[in-house]
């Protein structure tokens, strides 16, 4: 029988070094072909520009919002040059597209961030809304910590920042640190933020992709069929876990939420690692 022929051609570069985990999957791979080039950032661009023409619709879009060409513009820019290209266990570049797009179509003044990890989507705020005050938050230690002189590094939860009772009205809150929603968004509205970026946003029907999901998630709790008194409960590997939700996680749901913006998984356009969902909150 006749040998497969090989229909496309291969050859060697000098490229980054490998990277382990999830991150195996992304780094070094990308298109390059100028065209298919273009093509890719006009299908990114297309979903950031619809959120941007939502954001506006609902009043908080600044005058001096960039356009979404701008932002992926941006994104490409700063990503590339990003100074950990293995973020693997952390935010991955799909949800790195989101976390620049939101910090740059809102230009907060301040950003409040639980869940620093490695430092990267920190750094990566930093890029994106470069005259905010950028405070991250992180109860554990974390050994090689990324640090960047426009970021504030806090060691212990937000709670108990007392400096941070009264938050400027245009602060953007990002909650990725796997601690309930609705306690979060609690606080959130407590200390005046009035939009807040939730990360791993699971409904009840997928609660088992993550290991510890914050539960009750914005998705739980704006759930038109989700029932007080349904019990949630979801295996991994060796452990089974159950969530019970409550008539006062429903009613905070209604009290605290007045619209939520889900971030499209951009996973469709480029095949890279799928990212955990994110949603935008408006709180009330």
């Amino acid at each position: 029988m006749p040998k497969a022929r090989q229909i496309y051609t291969v050859e060697s570069i000098d490229t980054e070094p490998r990277a382990g985990g999830k991150a195996e999957r992304e780094v070094g791979r990308r298109v390059v072909t100028e065209d298919l080039v273009r093509r890719s950032k006009a299908a990114v661009a297309s979903r950031i520009g619809s959120l941007r023409d939502r954001l506006a619709a609902r009043g908080v879009l600044p005058d001096d919002a960039p356009s979404a060409a701008a932002v992926v513009e941006g994104f490409e820019r700063s990503y590339a040059r990003r100074p950990l290209r293995d973020n693997a266990g952390g935010t991955m570049r799909n949800s790195s597209t989101w976390l620049f797009a939101v910090a740059a179509l809102l230009r907060p003044s301040a950003i409040v961030e639980c869940g620093t990890y490695k430092g990267h989507s920190s750094w990566l705020m930093a890029e994106a809304a470069p005259e905010a005050r950028i405070i991250t938050f992180d109860v554990m230690r974390e050994e090689g910590r990324l640090r960047d002189a426009r970021v504030e590094y806090r060691l212990g939860d937000w709670s108990d920042a007392r400096d941070l009772d009264t938050l400027p009205a245009d602060t953007l809150c990002v909650f990725d640190d796997h601690i309930s929603h609705r306690l979060r968004l609690e606080q959130a509205k407590e200390r005046g933020a009035a939009i807040a970026l939730m990360d791993d946003d699971y409904d009840a029907l997928t609660l088992y992709a993550t290991g510890s999901p914050p539960v009750p998630t914005v998705a739980m709790l704006t759930d038109p069929d989700l029932a007080a008194g349904t019990c949630c409960s979801w295996e991994r590997p060796g452990k089974r876990y159950t969530y019970t939700v409550t008539g006062e996680d429903l009613k905070a749901g209604r009290d605290l939420i007045d619209w939520t913006e889900r971030m499209p998984d951009l996973t469709r356009v480029n095949r890279y690692v799928a990212q955990a969902p994110m949603t935008l909150v408006g709180l009330r």
